[in-house]
């Protein structure tokens, strides 16, 4: 016959881990403006260095210029020119990671919401609480928005 098992876990612990977690998303955003800014910044020079790499690697082999398999020259709908090579030619630099906005709005649970509004709802509650400890799931709920 099973037993049921009653965990507990101390409501100080989950207030000091949700405190931790908004200063940090905080700070996230207080940091995102920066950090779209350098990502504007290192995708231009991503640019310019694959337009470089591509230029070079025409320089130095000509007779790609000929070879379809390597280079293909179109026009779009708009009268655009697409220039596409094969990525094989020569070695991509990594592209730069675009930052996660840290206010953005998600659906948790059935509201569409940002984690940081979840986050402060749920510490005003626990501080509200007098009870030493809470149970398990209260705390996995809390997880989730971690």
């Amino acid at each position: 016959m099973a037993r049921a098992l009653s965990v507990k876990v101390p409501t100080a612990d989950i207030i000091a881990l949700l405190e931790n977690k908004i200063a940090e998303i905080k700070t996230a955003i207080a940091d995102y403006p920066r950090a779209t800014k350098q990502y504007k910044e290192d995708v231009k020079s991503y640019k310019k260095t694959l337009l470089a790499l591509a230029i070079e690697k025409l320089n130095s082999e000509p007779e790609l210029l000929f070879d379809e398999d390597a280079l293909s020259v179109d026009t779009s709908y708009r009268g655009d020119v697409q220039i596409t090579l094969n990525k094989t030619l020569f070695e991509l630099p990594n592209e730069p990671v675009k930052p996660e906005d840290p206010s953005q709005k998600t659906w948790i649970r059935n509201v569409h919401t940002n984690k940081l509004e979840q986050l402060e709802k749920s510490l005003a509650v626990l501080k509200m609480t007098r009870q030493e400890e809470v149970s398990a799931s209260t705390y996995n709920s809390v997880l989730d928005l971690l």
